[in-house]
């Protein structure tokens, strides 16, 4: 599962939230080499920032809302069900070759 590419918007931020979300539950991820390591809160926390950060420096739209979202997220570690909507539709699913 990927996240669609392009600029950083409010339905990409909600999805790569979603997937930052699943990753903290299942206590992994990967990194920049496929390697898998422990997704902690705190690495969950700079990954989710790092999302705002990206779409100001994209210049992308609704940044102040992805960075409101994020707020959120880290607040209460749940997406609004209107983010999860949207989410939903930038996730990329692919199955396995083998």
């Amino acid at each position: 599962m990927y996240v669609e590419g392009g600029k950083m918007d409010l339905a990409k931020a909600a999805a790569h939230l979603y997937l930052h979300m699943r990753d903290l539950e299942r206590g992994y991820t990967y990194d920049h080499e496929c390697r898998r390591i422990k997704m902690t809160p705190e690495l969950f926390e700079a990954r989710s920032k790092f999302l705002v950060k990206l779409c100001r420096e994209q210049t992308g739209t609704d940044c102040d809302e992805v960075e409101r979202l994020v707020n959120h997220v880290l607040k209460k570690y749940e997406l609004p069900q209107w983010a999860l909507e949207m989410a939903m539709k930038k996730i990329v699913k692919i199955s396995r070759l083998f």
